[in-house]
């Protein structure tokens, strides 16, 4: 690579005729960018739509909006409002009509563990059963709603049908009831 020096010190050695082309060259566009040159690239291109000026104070805008219409309202229709019905006079809190209800409560209820290993893996869902309880909070029926099978369904069963409850009551006095259990078991 050779260095041009312009103060050159051989008097023999001339600055070559490309290097005296790029520095003018570069002469002009410091000059361009110093002085900025309108129009020596400007391309126009014709455009469609028109820039407007911003609001400046004391001054009026370019192009005034546009002045919106104002329709006066027509007549509202008159809409027939009906007044809600008072509701009828309850009885108590039950929904029955009858008063001093509570449901039963299991006393005795040991969680079921089937064998899962039976269950391909990955296995998840639930053991829906619809149970009866007796005014002697006793389980005295069972139904399985929805099952897994593979025998989870028949060792729910046995350990629920262990359970004591206290009873339902209504108006104090013990009855029989409906409850439905639902367990959840998933295989790793």
């Amino acid at each position: 690579m050779e260095l041009v020096s312009l103060n050159s010190t051989h008097p023999d050695r001339r600055p070559s005729l490309q290097t005296i082309a790029s520095i003018a060259l570069h002469i002009l566009l410091l000059a361009a960018f110093k002085y900025q040159v309108r129009g020596v690239a400007k391309v126009r291109r014709p455009s469609t739509a028109r820039m407007l000026k911003p609001y400046a104070p004391g001054r009026t805008a370019v192009v005034q909006p546009p002045k919106p219409k104002i329709v006066p309202p027509q007549e509202e229709p008159k809409l027939a409002i009906k007044k809600p019905e008072p509701p009828p006079p309850s009885s108590g809190g039950d929904p029955s009509g009858e008063a001093d209800v509570s449901v039963a409560m299991a006393n005795f209820y040991p969680a079921p563990k089937p064998d899962l290993s039976v269950l391909p893996h990955g296995t998840r869902g639930d053991v829906v059963i619809d149970i009866v309880v007796d005014e002697d909070g006793k389980v005295v029926d069972t139904q399985v709603d929805q099952g897994l099978g593979h025998g989870v369904d028949e060792a729910v069963l046995a350990v629920v049908q262990t359970w004591t409850f206290t009873p339902a009551t209504k108006a104090g006095k013990p009855v029989a009831s409906k409850q439905q259990l639902l367990f959840h078991f998933e295989r790793a």
